[in-house]
């Protein structure tokens, strides 16, 4: 069933007008996009010169970069190429045109810019290009020379620096000559793995005879960490290279090598906000620092911090320090044995350390019945050592629920008690290790529902007078169960949307859909949403994730563009479908500035998920001509559509001045409904031969089962029968009975049925739900009828040996 109202338009004739003349231009400016950048980090402080390649940078006008204060871009101007050409008369040259595909940029990073990664994006009329990363580092960076691979040739380079290069080849070893004197540890620092490299690093340092003097492998995951003392002043060689003898372009490595405060390890691994926290430090170049007090502000944000310590050596590296509301409890020892277990009330949040081989620590606590609570291990994931088992006991020891690795290598539990009664925790390592390095965290707490919500689209782009689709998707942790209202905050004057509310019952995405008027500021402006949902009774509202795909980006934005040349509308309100029904979806158009071209019309959206209409709907995108105005798309609803009542577009694509345009309509109602039963079959081929009547052998009949897949609550009978069976075949079809799922159907051939041939069987079935008859169809099945030849010259076949066999058997 399908609503529609007919809409009366007025169609403007065409006129040249400066605005029409601009939208032209407009079409013909693509959006520029960014493949590759020629330094991918820069030191604070400084400014630099940075090649971006990639294509349509001929519409790039702006330079737009995301992230923290402090990093600013301009362009700089490349004069044209001249090509040398002779002429007869003065005053004529010839240069080579812009290809568009390159563009140079002067990054200014301020001396207290924070570190960490930015992104760069080129703006046009036209729209803004995909983000590309820059990272700002403290340290200056140094790039590996080509002929370093050999000891003669190892690089000099001046410490402490960011050191980055490729083991580009199998067996291929880089070498760096550097400066080192007693008392002052040069750490090594390899990142490879950790950034996605494939490189197993493998690192040594040598004398400058080629003397191994200390070497390293796997300190962080895959990733080695080398700390050197030299024995006397001098030069000395840094050697990198794949533990398997592998190398590639891909083979990449940062080292960040020099005499710099390095943090191996830190205890405890957080704190309570609010209150202060007092920290020990601990590895090489780290002195007067190595006990620091942190107040943590009551606004705070919670989770997971990433910390560096100023010292006179410089900036320490990283390390990561745990923010929350529980209360904190430092183990005491002894707690190795179930009578001397930590009493600890929850929730809380334990910090401590395995001391030796073979410790484990213990802490008892109160838990009422019915109550959930998660005790989660923070360990591997802040540096630590530690492989933690973690078991949950009851009161006299016996195991309730154990875990290892729930989160790389560290432990959690969820547990609800069975009974108000004193439970015990105990943390060890899995393979029996201590040490100052196992440290450990473990927050117990309720599950807190939350919610995300992520906008998949960072780059939308509307015209005035037209509209744009935006997707919202949420994920709902931890229980969560309420509704989430999304909506757009800050547009720019003349853009409008409704909110997108997303309840438990419906699908995890949805759209939004922007509204732009026809006197909307052109240009580019922040794209931003916001989302609020109650969680424990409070209200929260928080903002929405940009994404680029699957991939989070640090900011989106939306571009306002010209009119376009035409507009789509649905005149369908909502449509109503069964499965494998069709229902038409009526189609507008609108034409504009005398646009005559062809305009294709296709239908987006519903689905639960990122899939397009088609995962639920067989149709065929129609082409309006130009001098026509409206067009019908027939959706035919599949077998195993998604079912629910959902929101659809119409879309609308014309080529206008060799760019390609796209409109889209206002939404509709679209509504999918299951089918009470789908009818299969357990064969789809059958083969029987044709024998006279009274015949007693068996090769004349065909059994098959006809099975019925119930939907929606159908619970009736479901009566058989099968069409297309040709003469001299019978068949007997028992229905499939109430409740049932199944039922017998038999074929038998006599010798009138036609050989030689293939027949096509239609089972169906027909039952009644909700006081409406449906008749449902299975899939063909082919039936075969074979002549009786055969099996008569087989028979004869098997007499003559058996009758020779006897005689055989008779002879003397």
């Amino acid at each position: 069933m399908v609503f529609s109202s007919f809409l009366i338009r007025r169609y403007r004739v065409a006129a040249c007008s400066w605005a029409a003349l601009f939208a032209a231009a407009a079409y013909a400016q693509p959006v520029p996009k960014l493949n590759s950048i020629s330094k991918e980090w820069v030191q604070r402080g400084g400014t630099f010169e940075i090649a971006l390649s990639g294509e349509n940078f001929a519409a790039a006008t702006n330079i737009l970069i995301s992230g923290e204060r402090g990093v600013s871009g301009e362009w700089i101007a490349t004069p044209p190429t001249p090509v040398p050409i002779e002429s007869s008369a003065s005053g004529i040259s010839s240069i080579v045109p812009d290809d568009g595909k390159s563009r140079r940029i002067k990054l200014a990073v301020a001396s207290d810019a924070p570190l960490g990664v930015r992104e760069i994006r080129f703006g046009g009329p036209n729209g803004v290009s995909n983000p590309i990363n820059v990272n700002v580092g403290y340290l200056p960076e140094i790039e590996e020379t080509a002929d370093n691979n050999s000891l003669e040739h190892a690089q000099l380079v001046s410490l402490p620096a960011i050191i980055s290069g490729h083991v580009s080849a199998s067996a291929q070893s880089d070498y760096f000559r550097f400066k080192a004197s007693p008392g002052n540890p040069i750490v090594f620092d390899v990142m490879a793995a950790r950034i996605g490299s494939p490189l197993d690093s493998s690192v040594a340092v040598l004398d400058k005879g080629g003397k191994e003097l200390a070497r390293n492998e796997d300190a962080k995951g895959l990733d080695s960490v080398l700390t050197f003392n030299a024995p006397a002043e001098g030069e000395y060689i840094f050697t990198i290279r794949d533990f398997r003898y592998q190398g590639a372009g891909d083979y990449r490595y940062r080292i960040t090598a020099g005499s710099l405060p390095y943090v191996e390890h830190v205890f405890p691994f957080g704190g309570q906000r609010g209150r202060d926290a007092t920290i020990t430090l601990n590895g090489p170049n780290i002195d007067a620092s190595s006990k620091l007090t942190l107040h943590l502000d009551p606004a705070a944000k919670l989770g997971q911090d990433e910390i560096r310590v100023s010292t006179a050596k410089g900036l320490s590296s990283p390390f990561l320090f745990d923010i929350s509301d529980l209360p904190d409890f430092n183990e005491s020892e002894p707690n190795t044995a179930l009578d001397q277990a930590d009493l600890v009330t929850l929730p809380v949040a334990i910090n401590g350390r395995l001391q030796a081989e073979n410790d484990y620590d213990a802490f008892k606590f109160h838990g009422n019945k019915d109550d959930t609570f998660i005790f989660d291990v923070i360990a591997s994931r802040y540096g630590s050592k530690l492989d933690a088992l973690l078991t949950l006991t009851d009161d006299r020891g016996n195991v309730l629920q154990r875990n290892d690795d729930s989160a790389g290598e560290d432990a959690r539990i969820e547990y609800k008690f069975p009974e108000s009664a004193d439970y015990i925790l105990i943390i060890e390592d899995l393979l029996h290790r201590g040490g100052d390095s196992y440290s450990y965290r473990i927050t117990a707490r309720r599950p807190q529902p939350n919610f995300v919500v992520r906008c998949i689209s960072d780059t939308p782009r509307i015209r005035r007078h037209g509209r744009f689709p935006v997707r919202c998707e949420v994920t709902r942790m931890t229980g969560f169960g309420g509704v989430v209202r999304v909506e757009f905050s800050d547009l720019p004057a003349g853009i409008y949307s409704e909110p997108l509310l997303l309840t438990p019952s419906s699908p995890a995405g949805g759209m939004i859909l922007l509204t732009c008027s026809a006197d909307a500021p052109l240009g580019t402006f922040p794209l931003k949403l916001i989302a609020t949902g109650e969680i424990n009774g409070k209200m929260v509202t928080r903002g929405v994730e940009i994404n680029e795909g699957d991939r989070r980006v640090k900011a989106g934005y939306l571009t306002v563009l010209p009119e376009a040349p035409f507009a789509v509308d649905a005149t369908t309100l909502a449509a109503f479908i069964e499965q494998e029904q069709t229902a038409p979806v009526d189609a507008i158009v609108e034409r504009r500035h005398g646009f005559a071209g062809e305009i294709k019309i296709t239908v987006e959206g519903f689905s639960a998920g990122r899939e397009p209409a088609t995962r639920s709907f067989d149709f065929q995108p129609i082409t309006v001509k130009g001098n026509e105005v409206s067009g019908i798309i027939n959706l035919r609803t599949k077998l195993d559509s998604e079912i629910g009542t959902r929101a659809a577009i119409v879309r609308a694509e014309a080529t206008v001045d060799g760019s390609t345009v796209v409109e889209y309509s206002t939404s509709f109602a679209l509504a999918t409904k299951e089918l009470p039963f789908v009818l299969r079959t357990s064969l789809t081929k059958l083969a029987v031969t044709a024998l006279p009547p009274g015949s007693q052998s068996a090769a004349s009949e065909a059994a098959f089962t006809s099975k019925v897949e119930r939907r929606a609550g159908f619970n009736g009978e479901v009566v058989i029968a099968v069409e297309g069976i040709p003469a001299g075949v019978t068949v007997m079809a028992d229905k499939i009975p109430a409740s049932g799922g199944e039922a017998p159907i038999k074929l038998v051939a006599t010798d009138k049925a036609a050989i030689g041939k293939d027949v096509a069987l239609t089972v169906t079935g027909t039952g009644v739900f909700n006081d409406r008859t449906y008749r449902q169809k299975a899939p063909p099945v082919t039936l075969t009828v074979n002549a009786p030849e055969a099996v008569e010259m087989k028979t004869a076949e098997v007499k003559t040996e058996v009758k020779t066999a006897d005689a055989k058997l008779a002879k003397p």
